[in-house]
């Protein structure tokens, strides 16, 4: 979870702006480049991303000091060739702009001259009060600027879906033109020292939102922060400390998070409780953006200090939101202490359920969701249950609510004013601190809009019901109405905003995309329809072209695996243990080497190819008993006391079926399905509990007559069944009817061998009537 700040709803950053769509701030852009190539907008590496692998949602405070407002519709047609703008040295009456001195946007964004702006038509900001009756030129300059930003995140839309040339230059164009009024009503006009500080921190915080001129941006605020001390305008000054510390986390965060241990110093120190608050957030973000588990520890402290003090001034909203970012702190961190202290926080964020202050949609969804996310960590298959279907009804209920906007994505958390909040909350720090109706402070975060968060609580239905009750494709059905939406609320962006936010939340969509198709792809892989999981495959591909999603980390290597497990199943067995074997799936078996969940993840989908790897080489031209051995000995220690009962489960099934010499005893084949059954039975993984219950009938009633081998050969038809898998079912129903025809049921056995048949076409078309059983 990150801290960035946003501004409060129906407020900019100047009077008469519109609040801004607050999906964290992008901490890294490439510079613009020359006009031959369009400029690309990078986003953070962790910030950006809402729902990663694990199934974690985050979420942060919105720095958009620039105007970010809601979504315009887009206007592909609107006619950019034919700029016409007013310049600032024109309000001067003095000759033209080319014998002044460089103009200010000539710093702009990307260091070369932008294309002159088009005209638009755009409410114009409310002018500052005028000292006389001549013209208030700073008021007229501020105005101009705030004409140009508002018409640059009207275009925003449409040059987000585009990204050509033209529409992204004609977008710098107008953001570089705004910043060079600004920066020539601080050169050029005399200002009130009030006025001067204002337009310093929003001439920053565009700077911060739309370039990479951070040296002019920190040279703006370290003048700013002067001359708020001077004349003890205590809130801007909070405002730019907190604004040049996100600077300082760009190049050096150590150099950050000192800085924000002395500025939470301060304030403490002056009871500015409501910026305690945002300055502990705030390091408790940069210090778990890092790896470190000493940062990791100093967060952990950050929010626990915020839930005391909030304990104290009794700001109950603000001890629900530090718990819930501790809860997602240790979802990074492998391991059942880590779920333990997960817990705990949930604990203490449910004990605020029935406080109206804490009713707050977006964290009472954040709540639920970490709560089903939790229990997938744990994979008690009850407990996932109930915590999904509590989720639903939140969900459901919220939906149909308006308290929780479907096209902005500020939170609005009240704290309780203190004297002392007078002269340190205001109007003009409302982009971080506001004030309510009420005359309490309010502190602004951001999380996702009402339909992306539904998007993932889709995921989360789909991942908790992939393997149970495969037959009826519940998971399924949940994945695809969540791509559905997610794909139908992707198409609908009608509001205006910065341009990367749009990029950085259309390249979070892709991602989600990708993940939503992956497990898509598992679902029918589950029930060995191939040729629906070729086709999610290809759909992914194309979502990862199509989005410019990097294939790194868990996610390329859960794609990778899928690819593998595709080929396994048509019968490619050399290109699925080529894939396999693949550097990005190889096993990390050093100490020490899991230190988050992401780390875990790749682990774990190393381990499961290693496993597929396993079985494939049981056949016989592939079979090495020495290497069968080895490799067992390799995962033992890695998978039997895993805390994924999945992943126990294929180890113990690996354990009862390779091939050794000597062969298996009896007695460690009992033992390692008798693990492995408990194991599927706990988790009511029906594809598991389908082989393990095929691997006994196999190895303990093949060829024997009674009536216990017929029972056990009927319970796996049955379980078998029940999964879906036609390969299962087939290998389960000829099992059954050689049962069948040991004991002399011919009529039985017929049908059932004609049903293992068709079921053995369906997992492997290629093989038609060719005996596969």
């Amino acid at each position: 979870m990150s801290y960035n700040g946003g501004p409060s709803p129906g407020n900019g950053y100047w009077p008469g702006q519109n609040p801004p769509n607050a999906y964290g701030v992008p901490q890294s852009r490439s510079p613009f480049v020359p006009n031959s190539a369009p400029p690309q907008y990078q986003p953070p590496a962790h910030e950006g991303q809402y729902w990663n692998q694990n199934g974690q949602v985050q979420y942060g405070m919105n720095t958009n000091y620039a105007n970010n407002g809601f979504y315009a519709p887009a206007h592909p047609q609107q006619q950019v060739e034919q700029p016409q703008f007013i310049s600032p040295a024109q309000l001067f009456q003095q000759p033209p702009a080319s014998s002044l001195p460089p103009h200010p946007s000539q710093h702009r964004i990307n260091g070369r001259a932008p294309s002159n702006p088009p005209a638009y038509t755009s409410p114009m900001m409310a002018p500052l009060p005028a000292a006389n009756t001549q013209p208030d030129t700073a008021s007229l300059i501020i105005a101009l600027a705030e004409e140009y930003f508002q018409a640059a995140h009207e275009l925003a839309p449409a040059a987000a879906l585009s990204m050509t040339v033209a529409d992204v230059e004609a977008y710098e164009g107008l953001i570089a033109t705004g910043l060079g009024c600004l920066d020539t009503a601080l050169r050029r006009v005399k200002l009130q020292p009030r006025v001067e500080a204002n337009i310093r921190l929003r001439y920053a915080g565009v700077l911060f939102e739309e370039t990479e001129n951070s040296m002019e941006a920190e040279t703006a605020l370290t003048k700013g922060i002067a001359l708020c001390e001077r004349n003890h305008y205590y809130d801007l000054k909070y405002a730019m400390q907190f604004l040049l510390a996100q600077f300082m986390a760009k190049k050096n965060p150590k150099a950050s998070m000192k800085a924000l241990d002395g500025h939470i110093s301060d304030a403490q120190t002056y009871q500015h409780f409501s910026w305690v608050y945002v300055f502990r957030f705030l390091r408790a973000s940069h210090a778990l953006e890092s790896s470190s588990l000493t940062d990791h520890h100093a967060a952990v402290q950050n929010l626990r200090a915020v839930a005391n003090l909030a304990k104290q001034q009794n700001d109950n909203a603000i001890h629900l939101t530090a718990s819930l970012m501790e809860a997602l702190a240790f979802l990074k961190i492998p391991g059942p202490e880590a779920l333990q202290h997960v817990e705990t926080a949930l604990a203490q964020a449910w004990s605020f359920q029935m406080d109206e202050s804490c009713n707050i949609p977006q964290l009472v969804s954040l709540t639920h969701i970490l709560a089903v996310s939790c229990a997938l960590r744990k994979g008690n298959s009850q407990e996932m249950l109930i915590k999904l279907k509590e989720m639903q009804v939140m969900m459901d209920k919220t939906l149909s609510g308006s308290s929780w906007s479907s096209s902005s994505d500020v939170i609005v958390i009240p704290i309780n004013r203190t004297p002392k909040s007078s002269h340190t909350v205001s109007r003009d720090t409302r982009m971080i601190l506001g004030i309510g109706d009420d005359g309490g402070d309010n502190l602004m975060m951001s999380f996702l809009s009402k339909r992306d968060a539904y998007c993932i609580t889709y995921l989360l239905c789909g991942m908790v019901l992939l393997h149970k009750n495969s037959s009826e494709q519940k998971g399924l059905k949940y994945l695809q109405a969540g791509l559905d939406s997610l794909e139908g609320e992707a198409r609908s962006a009608r509001f205006s905003g910065l341009l990367p936010d749009f990029v950085l939340k259309r390249r979070w969509r892709g991602e989600i995309s990708c993940y939503f198709r992956i497990y898509m792809a598992c679902c029918w892989a589950g029930l060995a329809n191939w040729t629906e999981t070729k086709r999610y495959i290809d759909e992914l591909r194309t979502t990862v072209r199509k989005f410019e999603v990097p294939m790194v980390g868990a996610l390329g290597q859960l794609a990778l695996y899928l690819d593998g497990i595709y080929h396994q199943g048509i019968g490619d067995f050399d290109t699925a243990l080529q894939i396999f074997g693949d550097p990005q799936l190889k096993l990390n078996t050093a100490k020490g080497s899991v230190s988050t969940t992401a780390d875990q993840v790749q682990r774990d989908t190393a381990l499961l190819a290693a496993l597929n790897s396993l079985w494939i080489m049981q056949d016989e031209a592939r079979r090495n008993y020495d290497t069968n051995v080895a490799m067992m000995e390799k995962l033992e220690p890695l998978c039997v006391n895993h805390p994924n009962l999945d992943i126990r489960t294929a180890f113990h099934l690996s354990g009862a079926t390779i091939e050794k010499n000597p062969p298996l005893q009896l007695i460690d084949i009992k033992s390692s399905l008798r693990s492995a059954l408990d194991c599927a039975q706990s988790t009511a993984n029906t594809q598991f509990l389908a082989m393990t219950l095929g691997v006994m009938c196999s190895r303990f009633f093949n060829g024997v007559l009674g009536a216990q081998a017929e029972k056990s050969a009927m319970a796996a038809s049955v379980q078998a069944t029940r999964s879906g898998n036609a390969l299962w079912q087939s290998v389960a129903d000829g099992m059954l009817a050689k049962c069948y025809d040991v004991q002399g049921k011919k009529d039985e056995a017929q049908r059932t061998w004609a049903a293992a048949y068709k079921f053995a076409e369906d997992a492997l078309p290629s093989v038609k009537s060719r005996n596969c059983i």
